[in-house]
């Protein structure tokens, strides 16, 4: 971790993120953290509140198209989060709520997985619903910590 530590302190690339005031720098890197998860957390918000009994005259099924946004989100997310912890990692990972965070985006893309199964097949059982719920639940949380992480 220590050596983790020091490449990332003395990176040219991660110093010019951390210290430029140009927009550039880190203001586009979290632009694009913020696109992604509106693209991975927006969209798994329509299916979930759909699965849960929001506008019951659309079909399901159809919904599935919805998941290569979602992954397009998710890596986008990944990427560019990968590149603000490194940026200040130490404070990222001594940070409390960082691992609250990781937890609930890992179980929100393991939800989404499952789900997806369960929209290619039209599935709206009880089971169904809660993992909606719970996958809703997950990534209002892991929107919630990652902002709250500022003020941590």
């Amino acid at each position: 971790m220590h050596l983790l530590q020091q490449w990332t302190e003395a990176n040219a690339f991660l110093i010019w993120l951390r210290e430029s005031p140009s927009i550039w720098a880190y203001p586009t890197v979290f632009f694009a953290h913020t696109i992604g998860l509106v693209f991975t957390a927006g969209a798994s918000l329509v299916i979930s509140a759909r699965l849960l009994g929001a506008a019951r005259h659309l079909p399901i099924a159809p919904l599935a198209r919805f998941f290569r946004a979602i992954w397009i989100g998710v890596w986008l997310t990944a990427m560019s989060g990968l590149v603000m912890l490194a940026s200040d990692l130490e404070t990222k990972l001594t940070n409390r709520l960082f691992p609250v965070k990781m937890t609930l985006v890992v179980c929100a893309v393991a939800l989404m997985v499952v789900l997806r199964r369960r929209v290619e097949q039209s599935s709206e059982s009880a089971s169904t619903r809660a993992l909606a719920a719970v996958s809703l639940l997950c990534w209002l949380g892991a929107v919630a910590a990652g902002r709250f992480m500022a003020y941590f």
